[in-house]
């Protein structure tokens, strides 16, 4: 009998270290998936900032239109600043509210 509740014991051991390693390597996976994710964002928000200074050349040089130029400095320089912000903004990670005692209501009078 004994035995018996040893050996039930050590398989839920070994279940409980076998679910804490694959949540470990799933985390591992969810931070390189985040990682690739934040980097193409970079390069999105690069290109469109090259690609916005190249149109707004082609705009005054070749066409000789400085209206032209000005509002695609416009809408490129704000389409960039929507990137990069976003890409900042996902690499913030979220407050643990999962306790009660984490929230502050300030001074209660």
């Amino acid at each position: 009998m004994l035995a018996f509740v040893a050996k039930k014991h050590n398989e839920r051991r070994q279940a409980r270290k076998e679910r804490a390693r694959e949540a470990k390597e799933a985390k591992r996976e969810a931070e390189v998936i985040a990682q690739r994710r934040r980097r193409m964002q970079m390069r999105m928000s690069a290109a469109v900032a090259v690609l916005t200074l190249v149109v707004a050349g082609v705009c005054y040089w070749l066409l000789e239109s400085r209206q032209l130029m000005g509002i695609t400095l416009l809408i490129g320089g704000v389409l960039f600043l929507v990137l990069a912000l976003g890409t900042l903004a996902s690499g913030v990670r979220p407050r643990d509210r999962t306790r009660a005692g984490s929230i502050d209501y300030g001074n209660r009078d």
